[in-house]
């Protein structure tokens, strides 16, 4: 890549950082805790809602919170219509049947209960209601939506995407197989309810990776190069409550405390990377997804060492600055010593919760030609990264990470 380019890639990250804070980024109105879906019930009957649309997944409506939340709902004179065919990373043709079956309904309002796949059809769903005539391809990218949304609240189900947070829809086209982010700060929820009682019947598998995940948001987003005094705050919370909490909720998956604890950093790391975005290693995950369905924290899982390995002396001062957050060892002033210790804990985290350490794949080198396009197409010239990647930089960590 020609020094031109990259100066034309560096020259637009900082017009739109600098444009960021001209921008209505709202967080959304927070309900934490064992206490959080009744204060929520309260709050909507504060606001006159009486018809919820709600959009989850098969496993979640097999679960005791969700009938607990539904009746609840239902006591107190809630009309509910319910989509539960949300599919992990969720397509455009998907959203259209949920967009449907949201027009027939007429709510007031979309609840979504559930991981990230929910919350971003939810989201999907509002750009619809609000581009009646447009398609969810022609809204990619940045600042495409501009329409004021139809209220959403998000429940978050995996302490993970951070998706109750942010200003992304994440979504995938079947026919082509391509996965992308509409970014919007119109696609904020209006309000995140934080129950750790959802996460008790998380899987530890799931429990693992969507834990990965968040540490991906809030580690990319402390890397690059857009952030703010609140954005490095919030990377920096996410990660010591990670360190603190990830394997113990691991292990101990009814733990009132490692559950809200886990929601608040994942809260937290996608506060923090929706003003200073994700990096290269999202915009390998995301290929991933698309063209294989991977799941999305357990591909950022694996790619993570090596983008950072990859990174080399671009990242060592700050991720010495990480290692300090969740390492009594690093006293030193040895940057490049503690950049390897940063990065030999997400190893051994990955290690001890039975992350793999490659992605097998089918070998098919022309799919691996297109992700190369796509993550480049993706992360640039969008994405802050501390090192802008070019499609051979890319091909190469496809190669690191498949076996």
């Amino acid at each position: 890549m020609n020094i031109l380019k990259k100066m034309s890639f560096r020259f637009f990250q900082k017009v739109l950082h600098l444009s960021m804070y001209f921008l209505p980024f709202k967080e959304p109105l927070l309900f934490e805790g064992e206490a959080a879906l009744e204060n929520l019930i309260i709050k909507l009957k504060q606001l006159g809602f009486k018809k919820i649309f709600i959009v989850t997944d098969p496993n979640i409506v097999k679960l005791s919170f969700y009938n607990n939340i539904l009746k609840k709902l239902e006591d107190n004179d809630f009309l509910i219509k319910v989509f539960k065919e949300t599919k992990p990373n969720p397509s455009i043709q998907q959203i259209e049947i949920a967009y449907n079956s949201y027009r027939d309904f007429s709510p007031n309002m979309t609840l979504a209960i559930g991981g990230g796949s929910s919350i971003d059809l939810a989201k999907g769903i509002g750009i619809r209601v609000t581009h009646k005539n447009k398609s969810l391809q022609s809204r990619k990218g940045i600042l495409k939506v501009l329409k004021k949304q139809p209220f959403l609240v998000a429940m978050p189900t995996t302490a993970g995407t951070g998706s109750e947070a942010t200003v992304a829809c994440v979504v995938t086209d079947e026919f082509t197989n391509e996965k992308y982010a509409i970014n919007d700060p119109v696609l904020i929820p209006k309000i995140a309810v934080l129950d750790p009682k959802t996460c008790f019947e998380l899987p530890k598998n799931i429990t693992a990776t969507t834990g990965m995940d968040a540490l991906t948001h809030a580690v990319e987003a402390y890397l690059g190069n857009s952030n703010t005094k609140k954005t490095k705050i919030m990377a920096k919370s996410a990660i010591k409550l990670i360190n603190e909490n990830l394997l113990n909720a691991y292990y101990h998956g009814e733990n009132m405390s490692y559950r809200e604890n886990m929601l608040k950093a994942s809260y937290q790391a996608g506060v923090a990377f929706t003003r200073a975005y994700v990096g290269n290693i999202h915009a390998i995950a995301h290929q991933l997804g698309g063209m294989y369905n991977i799941p999305h924290g357990l591909a950022n899982a694996i790619i993570m060492p090596y983008v950072l390995e990859y990174y080399g002396k671009n990242v060592e001062k700050k991720l010495f600055e990480l290692n300090k957050l969740i390492s009594s060892n690093s006293e030193n002033n040895d940057h490049s010593n503690n950049a390897r210790e940063f990065i030999k804990w997400i190893k051994n985290m990955n290690k001890e919760m039975n992350i793999p350490e490659k992605i097998k794949l089918d070998g098919d080198k022309e799919k691996m030609v297109i992700m190369t396009r796509r993550a480049y197409k993706e992360a640039n010239p969008l994405y802050p990264v501390p090192v802008i990647f070019d499609e051979d930089d890319f091909m190469n960590i496809l190669d690191m990470i498949t076996e």
